[in-house]
């Protein structure tokens, strides 16, 4: 009856009575393991070790006494008129390790009898570290001076602000911006911008473990509250000749113009754009085709979607008028056509403006009792460096021009915020092939500036 009750006490815990938990609080005696009652009395086996014994019945706990303090209870059971305590001991154990793949048992007194020096292996924490001293606070710089994505702060080596170091900006508008340090000097130290990051004269930092946050693929610049600019791509016609069918020495011009405003911090961004227009010289045939419209679109960083309104233009192609019988040509009388006309337009840009992005506008076009396709452009650019982006662009119209080039876009000035320019450059073909005769085709060079004032 005995060995059952200690083996289901062993494997059942009791719970503390919550009593007994706040008694032993109150009288200082730390936390119960395990307690029991037996006529008014309370037996409490504490963690610190031993039994308390324990009266309850008054207004306040009272301690009795206690026992066997030195050894540590885990289980009280009252078994008839006895208390039985179940004890937890730590023992040690030898092993021969004659042969070390095949530990045998062995005695405590044959392992340490025939040792001089007992050598403990185990694997006990390590001593605690002594208590660090904090780092002393780190000295806040001002930002004396911003010029084309350079950033001068009030501090240099003198302070500890010293060459690839980073420095946290806390912008007046509640932004947090890290730049690296490029340049330092005795008392003040330089600092670039990544693309579209921007700080103020005023604005205070901190030198800081953490990451830059310039991104070059999707900076978060903004959408610029004015931007306007140009491309033109000069080009010289090959194989080109006048309407007897002479050879000549012909040229052109292919020129984009836009103009795009943000009112205020809406998101929305109205645009006018001459995209593109065309002219011909060297034939004696004339050649104007292109496009222009005004658009309202929703821009954010990383997207633009917008429609507008708009036309076509270029010249007529005039050919003989055919006998309907004879289909012979009849002299004097010609037939014209043209695919100009009034146009719906669409545009939209994914990615960010100055980082990665795929470009696309396009055009319907409306002529006789019926909706056209009208013209197609779009763009793909990726950054290379913080100043330095990739980019190719190709489209054609109905009206007439043509174009495929790739290019590079660099900045001159600014790092794509207010008093940036944006230089452009590329190579590649136009072709214009409105009105009559042969199409002007041949290699371009071309050049664009973009500026934000």
């Amino acid at each position: 009856m005995l060995l059952p009750t200690l083996l289901a006490s062993a494997i059942v815990a009791q719970a503390p009575a919550s009593p007994v938990s706040r008694a032993a609080e109150t009288l200082g005696l730390g936390p119960v393991l395990d307690a029991v009652a037996h006529q008014g009395v309370t037996y409490a086996a504490l963690g610190r070790g031993g039994i308390a014994v324990l009266k309850l019945d008054g207004a306040t706990p009272q301690l009795v006494r206690r026992v066997e303090e030195g050894r540590r209870f885990v289980r009280l059971v009252i078994v008839n008129q006895s208390l039985l305590a179940i004890e937890q001991r730590e023992e040690a154990h030898a092993f021969s390790l004659a042969t070390p793949e095949q530990p045998q048992p062995d005695s405590l007194a044959s392992a340490l009898g025939s040792a001089r020096d007992l050598t403990v292996v185990t694997n006990a924490p390590p001593p605690p570290a002594p208590p660090s001293t904090p780092p002393a606070a780190a000295q806040r710089l001002t930002v004396t001076a911003v010029k084309d994505g350079d950033v001068t702060l009030s501090s240099g080596d003198a302070a500890g602000v010293h060459e690839g170091a980073h420095v946290r900006v806390r912008t007046q508008d509640a932004r947090e911006v890290v730049l690296e340090v490029v340049v330092s000097r005795e008392d003040s130290a330089l600092a670039r911008l990544g693309r579209g990051e921007s700080v103020r004269v005023g604005d205070t930092a901190v030198v800081t473990d953490a990451p830059v946050t310039a991104r070059l693929f999707f900076p978060e610049p903004g959408v610029p509250h004015l931007r306007y600019g140009f491309h033109a791509r000069p080009f010289l016609a090959l194989d080109a000749t006048t309407r007897l069918g002479r050879s000549a020495r012909a040229g052109g011009l292919l020129l984009d113009a836009f103009v795009a405003w943000r009112p205020g911090e809406s998101p929305v961004v109205l645009s006018a754009q001459l995209e593109p227009v065309g002219f011909g010289l060297g034939t004696g045939l004339r050649h104007t085709p292109g496009a222009a419209y005004v658009a309202v679109a929703y821009a954010t960083d990383f997207l633009e979607v917008g429609i507008g309104a708009g036309a076509l233009f270029g010249q007529k192609a005039c050919f003989p008028e055919l006998d309907p019988d004879t289909y012979q040509e009849v002299e004097g009388k010609n037939v014209c056509e043209s695919n100009a006309g009034p146009s719906i337009q669409q545009v939209l840009r994914l990615g960010a403006l100055d980082g990665f992005h795929l470009a696309w506008s396009s055009s319907i076009l409306s002529r006789d009792n019926q909706f056209r396709f009208g013209s197609g452009r779009g763009e793909v650019q990726v950054p290379l460096t913080p100043s330095l982006s990739l980019f190719g662009a190709g489209g054609g119209s109905a009206s007439g021009w043509n174009f495929g080039e790739l290019g590079v876009r660099s900045f001159l000035k600014g790092n794509g915020g207010a008093g940036t320019t944006v230089l452009s450059a590329s190579l590649g073909i136009v072709s214009l092939s409105d009105g009559t005769g042969n199409a002007l085709t041949g290699p371009s060079v071309s050049i664009g500036i973009e500026r934000r004032p």
